[in-house]
């Protein structure tokens, strides 16, 4: 009976040594998850302020504000349309 508890505490400390095993392998993949998570939550705000500055800068309005002010550009007096 000896041999049987014995090889009986040898399943219970390999076990044991294996959940340990788990847990912590479990734990680095949560922090790494995490990690990641963090970093696409980080550039998912990244993305949105582009594209707020890209629709700033390309708004039909400041784009045509500029044209007058830099360029000197005005409306044309006479247009004429041809059918």
């Amino acid at each position: 009976m000896t041999v049987t508890h014995g090889f009986l505490w040898m399943l219970v400390i390999i076990s044991a040594v294996a959940q340990v095993q788990v847990v912590s392998w479990h734990r680095n993949l949560l922090q790494e998850w995490q990690g990641t998570d963090r970093t696409r939550h980080e550039l998912l705000q990244e993305n949105t302020r582009l594209v707020l500055e890209k629709s700033t800068l390309t708004a039909h309005g400041r784009i045509d504000s500029l044209a007058r002010k830099k360029l000197d550009m005005k409306e044309p007096e006479h247009t004429q349309v041809f059918r």
